[in-house]
C-alpha cells in the first residue's frame, strides 16, 4: 500500500494558505511551528515533491503541485468534517437522510396528503423518495439502498417486517355509460368482461387478478398498460375495464370525465397498504419515528 498524505498535513497547508504566516498557521492547528513545518516536509517527502515555493523569501509562494493540493484538500477536509459532524451525532434521531421506497400506485396518491404535514412535524427530517415496482423494493432493502418501503400487500417480504397502516377497497372503472343501472356491482359483474391490467412486475396486477380468480383463466380477457395513467384512458376509450385502489379516484381532478366509476357491493376486492423494513439495525430508530408520524398524520382528521 502506497504510503499516503494525512488529513493533518493537509490542514497544515491549508492553514499556511489561509494565513500566508507559518506563526499565524501553526497557532491556528494548535501545534508549534517545528511541527507544522515538518508535517509539510513529511508531505513532500511522500509526494517527492516540494509544494513550498522556497526561493521565494518575501512572501509564501506554492509549487503547481501545492496549488493543486490546496484546492483538492479544501474538498477533502470539507467531506471528512462533514462524516465526523455526522457521527458525532450519531445518536441524534434523523442525522441522516431516510430512503424511501414507495410503489407507483400508491405514491402519486398518498403522498401529496402526508408531505406537508410530515416535514411539519419532523422539520430535521431529509425523505429521500425512491419511486419502483415491489420486486425492486425488495432488492433495495436487501442491498442497504433504502432503509424503508410503502407498499400493498400481500406480498411475500420474506426476513422484513411488514406493518400495515390501512386496509383499501378497490373500485370498478368502466367506459362512460357502463353500469348506468347500477349503484354498486358484484364480482360476477365482471365475468365476460376485457380487463385491463397493469403489465407484469406491478402488485397491483396480482391483486387485481386474485381479485377476479373465481373467473376460469381461459375466459379472462387482458390487456396490459405500464402506468395507471395509461389504463384510466384505454378504459375512457372502451377497450375494457379495470380495478382501481379507492385512492386513486377519491378526489382526482384528473380522471377523465364520464369515467364510470362503480364500488364493489359488500364483500368487494381490497388490499393493504403498509410499511416495509428491517427489524433492528442501525437505522431502526429512525424508521421507527418516520412509521409512527405517520401514522399519527393518517389516524388525525384533517382540519383542511
Amino acid at each position: 500500500m502506497n504510503n499516503l498524505p494525512t488529513l493533518r498535513q493537509m490542514q497544515y497547508l491549508l492553514a499556511v494558505a489561509a494565513h500566508q504566516n507559518f506563526k499565524k498557521a501553526a497557532e491556528d492547528c494548535a501545534v508549534t511551528q517545528s511541527t507544522l513545518s515538518g508535517g509539510i516536509m513529511d508531505m513532500e517527502s511522500i509526494l517527492q515533491s516540494p509544494v513550498i515555493d522556497r526561493t521565494s523569501r518575501k512572501a509564501i509562494k506554492f509549487t503547481p503541485l501545492g496549488d493543486t493540493i490546496i484546492r483538492d484538500a479544501k474538498k477533502i477536509i470539507s467531506s471528512v468534517e462533514e462524516i465526523t459532524h455526522r457521527a458525532n451525532n450519531l445518536n441524534k434521531p434523523l442525522s441522516w437522510p431516510v430512503r424511501l421506497g414507495i410503489i407507483p400506485t400508491i405514491a402519486p396518491y398518498f403522498l401529496p396528503l402526508i408531505l406537508k404535514k410530515l416535514q411539519k412535524k419532523l422539520p430535521s427530517l431529509q425523505l429521500h423518495i425512491h419511486e419502483m415496482k415491489s420486486q425492486d423494493i425488495m432488492e433495495k432493502l436487501h442491498g442497504g439502498d433504502i432503509d424503508l418501503a410503502l407498499m400493498a400487500f400481500p406480498y411475500d417480504t420474506g426476513v422484513f417486517d411488514q406493518e400495515i397502516l390501512f386496509e383499501e377497497k378497490f373500485v370498478c372503472a368502466a367506459p362512460p355509460d357502463y353500469f348506468k343501472d347500477k349503484k354498486t356491482i358484484d364480482q360476477s359483474d365482471l365475468e365476460g368482461e376485457k380487463l385491463l391490467l397493469l403489465e407484469d412486475g406491478h402488485c397491483l396486477r396480482d391483486h387485481a387478478l386474485a381479485a377476479c380468480k373465481f373467473i376460469p383463466q381461459n375466459d379472462l380477457k387482458t390487456f396490459s398498460a405500464a402506468s395507471l395513467s395509461t389504463l384510466i384512458q384505454l378504459v375512457h376509450q372502451g377497450y375494457g375495464l379495470t380495478l382501481l385502489p379507492q385512492m386513486v379516484v377519491l378526489g382526482n381532478n384528473m380522471l377523465p370525465e364520464n369515467l364510470t366509476i362503480r364500488p364493489f357491493s359488500s364483500g368487494g376486492p381490497t388490499r393493504k397498504v403498509g410499511f416495509c423494513y428491517k427489524n433492528g439495525g442501525f437505522r431502526a430508530k429512525d424508521v421507527e419515528i418516520v412509521t409512527s408520524t405517520i401514522i399519527k398524520i393518517i389516524s388525525t382528521p384533517s382540519k383542511d
